[in-house]
């Protein structure tokens, strides 16, 4: 069975839930009027802010407009900018476990987290046994909570872990990681890359394959997870997995 890949996490996230089978993950869209400081200066600069400082007041500006997050996440991106953009680890880790908390608090059982590397992600969500009142409503409580405590935090903590060049070429960017890591040589191109995957995969949707790599590997999986990319069970991948209710 070819592997299913999804695009989880990005700047503005779109969160919605991927059902397969009787589990599901929690996925999210990118929403290019959110997505850069300046869609026009990422277009001709290659990059998605001219500084990490930039991105992260954008975060806040965007948020000025149309508030959603709680204090705690917007004091955390406070302090970024004070710090050339910089999040800590601390703030973090504490947007996360802040997150899981406002799950918990919900009436859900609380979620594991995923991580490569330095970077953590959503599990996959096992809903079986759930009406559908009860999926709606978790789908609502995931939303709100991701809002309000961790995706802002989680986007900037992401690029600048795994973006510190603010480039708005993910193929690149992955491609870049999988030459680093040594799991394809350095002769591997992006157009190589992007015939392998499809050049016109979406989110949930099959590879063309077979790749170059395996998609197992965790040398592979932390570069698709450091631009916000997800592998599903049948990728050979072993991820925990999330049953909100007990």
């Amino acid at each position: 069975m070819k592997p299913k890949m999804m695009h989880v996490v990005a700047v503005g996230l779109a969160m919605a839930m991927v059902l397969s089978g009787c589990s599901m993950r929690i996925s999210a869209q990118k929403q290019e009027t959110t997505s850069s400081p300046s869609a026009s200066a990422s277009q001709t600069s290659g990059k998605i802010a001219s500084s990490l400082q930039e991105y992260a007041q954008f975060l806040l500006d965007t948020d000025a407009k149309h508030p959603s997050m709680a204090d705690e996440q917007k004091e955390a991106i406070e302090r970024a900018v004070k710090n050339n953009g910089k999040l800590t680890r601390a703030d973090y880790e504490q947007a996360w476990s802040t997150y899981r908390t406002c799950i918990t608090s919900r009436g859900w059982t609380s979620p594991p987290v995923i991580q490569h590397g330095d970077l953590y992600g959503e599990p996959q969500v096992n809903t079986k046994g759930m009406s559908k009142e009860q999926s709606d409503r978790l789908f609502e409580d995931i939303q709100d909570c991701a809002f309000k405590y961790k995706t802002n935090v989680d986007s900037l903590y992401r690029t600048q872990v795994g973006n510190p060049g603010l480039s708005s070429d993910t193929d690149q960017l992955i491609v870049d990681c999988l030459i680093k890591n040594g799991v394809v040589p350095v002769s591997f191109t992006k157009e190589q890359y992007k015939k392998e995957m499809g050049d016109d995969w979406s989110p949930g949707e099959k590879y063309v394959g077979p790749t170059s790599f395996s998609i197992s590997d965790e040398r592979v999986q932390s570069c698709f997870f450091a631009q916000g990319f997800y592998f599903n069970d049948d990728a050979g991948t072993s991820e925990p997995v999330w049953k909100p209710i007990s």
